[in-house]
């Protein structure tokens, strides 16, 4: 794909001219086609922190010969958001991905007309396939156990393929999805952690509450451990909002979206997420072993032979401290009116911390 730079900062510059130039520059349009009228929707508000996604609705000179409607994702246009996707190289990771491995990564992605990214201006463009015949699933409202079996199988059969892969080393932007996961708490658990607790206190029970002042530093001190485990590509935010379910009968009953945090991790980071995250209480603690066993079973299937059961079962219990103390920072830093980015963290830091309670996984935090 050609470099076309500057690249739109928000919806509005994605004109028709320069979707014209974009859409030829990857081959998806023709030299002879080119784009009359654009009109752009934006959608998933409150969902996404850092960024803008819209959808595109084109009208072309003569018979149209590419794709009538596209999603477009870019940075946030809120400074603070942008400098956080910056700093965490969420955008151009996601560049990098649709460029170098979605064809073939594994797990079903969405086609991408167009992906760039521009360094000097920490600015981002994708443009991807309009999903169609189907839906997206909902953190919120939970998962049912038939999506969770259907993405537990998906993201399995994916970790084993990719499981201490010797292919990471042609692709050096592919991090430490540990080292992310540990990196904002480094950088903002101090100072943010007050004010996590002023605002959504009452969202902690006596006993974790009690321990978030120290939670930052502990939780890197068990992330470091986690971090000596077997590697496999993991997605990063696994969870029911980034996953569109086929329509019955569909080629692809399901197909894996936002791809701004790949990274190289213990397996386990992908399935705790998924499974905890998006299951009520009451379902997780009826399925989850069930979950794990399933989960497992396909790493076994895929070759692997270095990971049991029992130590799945031991990671399994030590992550959910990451991911609350990754939500305090969230929490901490979530720009007021985001209602539905509100009710999502508070509904995943419910669920967190109730299968915190159930395994006592305050146990395995180091002083």
């Amino acid at each position: 794909m050609t470099e076309i730079t500057p690249l739109p900062v928000a919806p509005r510059g994605l004109t028709p001219e320069w979707l014209t130039a974009a859409l030829r520059t990857s081959g998806a349009l023709p030299g002879s086609t080119s784009i009359s009228r654009v009109e752009t929707d934006i959608i998933g508000a409150g969902v996404g922190f850092i960024g803008t996604v819209a959808r595109l609705k084109m009208t072309y000179d003569g018979a149209s010969e590419g794709p009538s409607t596209l999603i477009a994702k870019l940075p946030s246009e809120d400074p603070g958001s942008k400098m956080v996707g910056v700093a965490f190289g969420l955008y151009e990771r996601e560049v990098q991905f649709y460029r170098d491995l979605a064809g073939d990564c594994g797990l079903p992605a969405p086609k991408a007309y167009f992906a760039h990214y521009d360094p000097a201006a920490g600015q981002a463009v994708i443009l991807l396939e309009d999903l169609a015949s189907g839906r997206f699933g909902d953190q919120v409202a939970g998962a049912t156990l038939p999506e969770a079996e259907l993405a537990i199988d998906a993201i399995g059969a994916f970790h084993a393929q990719w499981w201490q892969s010797p292919v990471f080393e042609s692709h050096p932007w592919i991090k430490s999805g540990i080292e992310t996961i540990r990196q904002p708490i480094q950088m903002m658990y101090e100072a943010v952690w007050p004010t996590a607790l002023e605002r959504f206190g009452d969202l902690f029970p006596d006993e974790i509450r009690a321990h978030i002042p120290d939670f930052g530093r502990r939780t890197m001190a068990a992330l470091d451990q986690m971090a000596l485990g077997p590697e496999t590509l993991c997605h990063g935010d696994f969870r029911p909002d980034n996953l569109f379910y086929g329509a019955p009968g569909s080629d692809r009953p399901l197909v894996v979206c936002d791809w701004q945090g790949p990274g190289r991790a213990t397996g386990v980071v992908d399935a705790a997420y998924y499974i905890t995250g998006s299951l009520e209480p009451d379902d997780r603690r009826k399925h989850e072993d069930d979950l794990l066993r399933r989960y497992h079973t396909h790493l076994l299937e895929g070759g692997v032979k270095d990971y049991s059961f029992g130590q799945l079962k031991v990671d399994y219990r030590g992550y959910f401290a990451g991911v609350v103390a990754g939500a305090v920072v969230l929490l901490g830093t979530l720009p007021e009116g985001n209602d539905r980015g509100r009710k999502l963290i508070e509904t995943t830091v419910n669920r967190f911390i109730a299968a915190m309670q159930d395994h006592n996984s305050l146990a395995l935090l180091p002083e």
